[in-house]
């Protein structure tokens, strides 16, 4: 089993955060960050550059690193059926738009039915993925050192 690195994006502008919206084939709708798998050879910073662009049209650049999450499932029927994103490494970036211009979205992450701007009280109400962002979105946002948010051991998916 590989260890699979993540590079998400924390857009916050005008008092609201970007968050990729999903529906899974039973119906749950969740939402997480833009972002995904970093790339052989390619940095961080470039995958959160590169994975924004690809799920939303949106040009950003790297502020700073905001905070770090492990995912782990323990799950033998997720194992098997998706090795490759059952650990994961959430590497969290602080990153603003270049520009205000939206270019065409490119590759849509797993299951993105879309795009919302919400107020980080919002995002703390809805079913955030990680788990370790649920609670915690102003906290994140407002701290000037990185985070560590912490492992968390998944059992089933919902």
């Amino acid at each position: 089993m590989a260890i699979r690195n993540a590079a998400k994006a924390l857009l916050y502008e005008n008092g609201k955060i970007l968050l990729n919206s999903h529906k899974t084939e039973n119906g749950r709708i969740y939402y997480d960050l833009p972002g995904g798998g970093q790339h052989q050879y390619e940095t961080m910073e470039e995958a959160v550059v590169r994975e924004v662009l690809e799920e939303t049209g949106y040009t950003v650049e790297v502020v700073r690193f905001q905070c770090i999450a492990e995912e782990i499932w323990d799950d033998p029927t997720m194992q098997a059926q998706c090795p490759e994103y059952t650990h994961r490494v959430l590497h969290i970036f602080l990153v603003r738009r270049c520009d205000a211009s939206k270019a065409e979205i490119l590759e849509s992450d797993f299951e993105q039915t879309g795009s919302i701007w919400v107020t980080p009280e919002e995002a703390d109400q809805l079913d955030l993925v990680p788990r370790q962002l649920c609670g915690q979105m102003r906290k994140i946002i407002e701290s000037e050192t990185p985070l560590y948010l912490g492992s968390l051991k998944l059992h089933k998916r919902l």
